[in-house]
């Protein structure tokens, strides 16, 4: 554990709370959140905001207590309570110290340069000269540097015994020293500048003075809470959700155009409006399922379709399976708008359509491309040997991919090639066998209306056909489906049957076994979005 954790300063305490974002066993009986109210201490241009339930309502406190026994045998706010008792050294208590004035909602938002985030940056110079040893030879980092910032922002129900807890905090610390800004006493910690104090009915804690400072001067103006972004993603979040987190775009499209990058008119090509726009993700806990429901106000041309009528069709043993439908259309639509604008210092216009026309000889590719409708892919088997999968791509006009295979699979049985042969049963296709995967042979056919690129003689052919037991005949699968029923599935794993790879794969290692365990506790993921409503849900089931 981090030794700033150990010692247990007002932050850290703080800080593991939100991190939990639940005191289940001092869940309160109120069904409103006032968490909205906090978004007026962080700054309009935050590139991340966070906030949820520090005491949680009583049905979120007995789904999460549900889960967390589910999961792990233990109540996540005994276990939480029992850590900051114990790792303190008897200098804080929680129901003596913390739970006196902690309130319901919490919210944190952090402060970086999404520029940071294209360039792939590690920590530079600046960064490195915050990373300091103290005489045990310890590292820390100086969370007030050009890194990362952040303000963390509490509900009080008593601002006196949560003064109370700052001071004594202050006292046992290694010291702190006084400030006062626009009326707003705080404390500073000469540890890393960490700053508190009570800002309104609140504590407020920031990664530095200036982080504390943002705080107050947003309560007072220009804050998150007035962005007509948020007031549209807040009244997106998800009923009895625990914790939301909001991103806006704004701050990454102007880290895009400080790169040089104009995508403007792109974007525009595309039907994609992210001007002024974002993304809310909720986490909701249900009795028996974990779920992240998201929302998006950013506006597109391109649509996802939907393509469970092919994902239901892989083999019942599939570990995992993902697809996208209206890809054709979509491809045509990028296709027209990269030609109509190119991308500056990387595509010129009209460079895309020069390529495929260079590219593509007696072969339609934009046809081909363009007659897509669901693309998916899944992978399936118990071991490393037995491992398979496919590519599968459903087409409104499969003619001129069959053709071209069939008269590949001519030539083929012509050569009479032993590591390269016709598919059997008059299906158009070949298969390539290759010592690398021994009785595995990599298999491109084509059968109705599909196209298979597929690992494995057995997958591929069922992958071709949807024969055999599939899928749909699998209650895993049709958990997940009727989880994601509104939003449609666009995703789905087998917790089963990825313990049984984990296991197969591990003979006899005890991490393994454990590993596989608990991975065993889940019935299901699934994964699904919604065009027209603009949400999405990830959902992680849980077996009872």
């Amino acid at each position: 554990m981090p030794s700033q954790l150990k010692k247990y300063s007002v932050p850290s305490i703080l800080a593991a709370c939100l991190a939990a974002f639940a005191i289940s066993a001092c869940g309160s009986s109120s069904d409103d959140s006032g968490a909205n109210e906090l978004a007026k201490y962080a700054p309009a241009d935050v590139p991340v905001y966070i906030e949820g339930a520090v005491q949680p309502n009583s049905d979120v406190a007995a789904n999460i207590d549900s889960i967390t026994d589910t999961l792990a045998g233990v109540n996540l706010g005994d276990l939480i309570k029992d850590s900051i008792d114990s790792e303190s050294n008897g200098d804080v208590s929680f129901d003596a110290d913390v739970k006196p004035w902690l309130g319901e909602d919490a919210a944190v938002f952090v402060q970086f340069d999404p520029a940071d985030l294209a360039n792939g940056s590690s920590l530079g110079s600046d960064e490195l000269s915050s990373l300091t040893s103290d005489d045990s030879g310890m590292t820390s980092y100086d969370s007030g540097s050009d890194g990362e910032k952040f303000g963390l922002v509490v509900q009080t129900t008593d601002t006196d015994a949560a003064q109370s807890f700052i001071d004594k905090q202050a006292n046992t610390d290694s010291g702190s020293t006084d400030g006062d800004y626009e009326g707003f006493s705080y404390k500073v910690s000469k540890d890393d500048g960490t700053t508190v104090g009570i800002v309104d009915d609140n504590v407020v804690i920031g990664s530095s003075e200036e982080e504390f400072k943002a705080a107050v001067d947003a309560s007072k103006g220009d804050n998150l809470a007035d962005t007509d972004a948020f007031s549209d993603l807040s009244s997106h979040v998800a009923d009895g959700a625990l914790a939301s987190v909001f991103v806006s775009n704004d701050p990454y499209l102007k880290a895009i155009e400080d790169q040089g990058l104009d995508l403007g008119g792109l974007y525009s090509a595309l039907g994609i409006d992210l001007e002024g726009s974002g993304t809310v993700v909720s986490l909701v806990p249900e009795s028996n399922e974990i779920s992240m429901q998201g929302y998006s106000n950013a506006g597109s041309d391109l649509t996802s379709g939907d393509p469970t009528s092919v994902i239901e069709t892989f083999p019942a043993n599939t570990i995992f399976a993902t697809g996208s439908g209206d890809v054709g259309s979509n491809a045509t639509k990028i296709i027209d708008a990269l030609n109509e604008e190119g991308i500056p210092g990387v595509l010129e216009p009209g460079q895309v359509d020069q390529f495929i026309n260079e590219a593509s000889g007696q072969i339609d590719i934009k046809g081909i491309l363009g007659s897509l409708e669901t693309v998916a892919f899944f992978v399936n088997g118990n071991s490393e040997k037995t491992l398979g999968g496919a590519l599968v791509a459903t087409s409104s006009d499969i003619k001129p991919i069959e053709s071209s295979l069939r008269g590949i699979s001519s030539l083929i049985g012509l050569a009479g090639d032993a590591s390269v042969r016709p598919l059997p049963g008059g299906v158009a296709g070949f298969r390539v066998f290759t010592p690398d995967l021994p009785g595995r042979p990599i298999v491109v056919g084509v059968k109705g209306d599909r196209m298979v690129i597929g690992v494995g003689m057995k997958a591929s052919l069922n992958a071709l056909t949807g024969g055999g037991q599939t899928l749909a005949d699998s209650d895993a699968f049709k958990a997940a489906d009727a989880s994601t029923e509104t939003a449609g599935l666009d995703m789905f794993a087998d917790p089963a049957n990825i313990a049984k790879l984990i296991v197969n794969e591990t003979p006899g290692d005890p991490d393994a076994k454990q590993i596989a365990n608990v991975v065993r506790k889940f019935e299901y993921m699934a994964a699904g979005s919604s065009d027209g409503e603009g949400t999405f849900e990830f959902n992680l089931g849980l077996n009872k």
